[in-house]
């Protein structure tokens, strides 16, 4: 992306990957870079090669501090859940909590899954009777283990995302991950072909696997849950 818009490397980084949030530095806006990514970013345009590049991305993720939620979201195990916004929407994020090397979508953690999401719809019953419609971004709903933990009514909604610019989560790079933390290497190969026909305008398409979006009102969670 770099090269082919005569961005700074690093401004490049900033937007289409999400090293920022691994840093430990926040969930900033798309748009500009934040001042705490400026000492990552000065030396990384002054490095030539990429491997040079490689190791100095990975010393100082090892130096950054530990990642945390963003204010305001709450953390249900592998789950996180943003309050209700101006419009009322919840949103669902998901990440591999667990430290046991096993898949967290494996079918023998399906109720401790289903579990946390019911712990998420208590706190918004709760804490938020503001809250009218809950939605969710990832890759993870092209997988039944996933999609399966949901209220039906919601897994009819589900449909592809592909034109979201967004790549500063894991909506998207989430899928190159095993449940140890390693690279899939077909994902990896795969990703690295695509870069061939990389579209400025579209480039959600490198990515291997799509991405989905799905949407449904609050009182459908309330439902499935409240009788479980």
């Amino acid at each position: 992306m770099a090269e082919r818009t005569s961005a700074r490397l690093s401004d490049a980084v900033f937007r289409y990957t999400n090293f920022c949030r691994r840093f430990g530095l926040g969930f900033p806006p798309v748009a500009a870079p934040i001042p705490e990514w400026k000492p990552y970013a000065d030396t990384l345009d002054a490095l030539t090669t990429h491997d040079a590049r490689v190791a100095w991305t990975q010393e100082f993720c090892r130096r950054s501090p530990d990642e945390t939620l963003p204010p305001g979201q709450r953390g249900f195990g592998c789950f996180s859940a943003d309050p209700p916004n101006a419009e009322g929407v919840v949103r669902l994020h998901f990440a591999n909590a667990d430290a046991d090397g096993v898949s967290p979508l494996a079918p023998a953690k399906r109720a401790r899954r289903r579990a946390e999401l019911a712990a998420i719809v208590a706190w918004i019953k709760a804490a938020h009777p503001e809250a009218r419609t809950v939605r969710g971004n990832s890759w993870l709903y092209g997988r039944a283990a996933y999609r399966d933990l949901f209220p039906q009514a919601y897994r009819d909604e589900i449909e592809p995302h592909p034109g979201s610019t967004s790549f500063q989560g894991s909506s998207r790079w989430g899928q190159f991950l095993d449940a140890s933390g390693a690279v899939k290497p077909e994902l990896r190969d795969r990703f690295h072909a695509n870069l061939k026909s990389l579209s400025v305008e579209r480039p959600w398409e490198v990515f291997p696997l799509p991405t989905y979006r799905a949407a449904a009102p609050i009182e459908v969670f309330y439902e499935d849950f409240d009788r479980r």
